[in-house]
């Protein structure tokens, strides 16, 4: 009698085990039929020893044969993507935000200052070749561009086919209230004073259309609001 309440002790605690094990380890019921087919294959069809060889160059086959694939697609798109850049008249609308971070970056600092130091020589230069004849004398007293730097590719930029040649159209916009140029002007005789001219602020606005492997043109139009201040003597 001992001895069957015994087994059944066993046997309950054998269960809830099995229990245990199968809800801790769902996958259980799958491996271990998978382990007694292996063991017959293994034991009356195949060793071991031959299989491990086998599934490795089965393996290796279905990997190399997806990179195969993997590098036809890549290429073929490639390819296409090549086609189409060739062949469009135009390409794609490209955002700009990262020029105009670099061009505010580098404007206070490198290009204002070489920049407003290059166009005061050159409007010195003009000024003495091109005078009106109502001013005896001018000069260029103060030249300076501000520190606010235009705004390229404010819609984006693309490139587009002329003819032959390939063209980047780039969007340009300048509005500043910050630039500071100052003219001193004697006025000639009969007429007797001087003139102070006094330009603070500057528009423009237009399309800078660099070509591939030449110079750049610059169209734009120019909208300049000057004030004027008269000192007469």
């Amino acid at each position: 009698m001992a001895k069957k309440k015994l087994k059944k002790l066993h046997a309950k605690d054998a269960l809830e085990f099995f229990n245990q094990v199968m809800v801790e380890q769902p996958l259980l019921p799958f491996l271990v039929p998978l382990v007694l087919f292996a063991w017959f294959v293994e034991r009356w069809v195949v060793p071991f020893s031959n299989w491990v060889p086998l599934l490795a160059a089965v393996w290796a086959t279905i990997q190399y044969g997806r990179f195969k694939r993997r590098s036809a697609i890549e290429d073929l798109n490639k390819r296409w993507k090549h086609l189409i850049l060739n062949t469009t008249p135009t390409t794609p609308i490209e955002p700009c935000e990262w020029l105009n971070k670099l061009l505010v970056e580098v404007w206070p600092n490198y290009m204002e200052p070489k920049l407003s130091k290059k166009f005061q020589s050159t409007v010195e230069k003009r000024l003495k070749h091109r005078k009106p004849k109502l001013i005896d004398k001018i000069e260029l007293q103060e030249f300076s561009l501000g520190c606010c730097p235009p705004t390229l590719g404010e819609h984006g930029m693309r490139w587009m086919t002329s003819g032959d040649q390939k063209v980047m159209r780039l969007g340009f916009d300048w509005d500043s209230n910050e630039m500071s140029v100052m003219f001193l002007a004697k006025l000639a005789k009969p007429l007797i004073g001087a003139a102070r001219i006094v330009i603070n602020s500057i528009h423009i606005k237009g399309d800078v259309c660099p070509l591939l492997f030449q110079l750049i043109l610059l169209h734009c139009y120019c909208y300049c609001y000057c004030y004027f201040s008269f000192i007469l003597i």
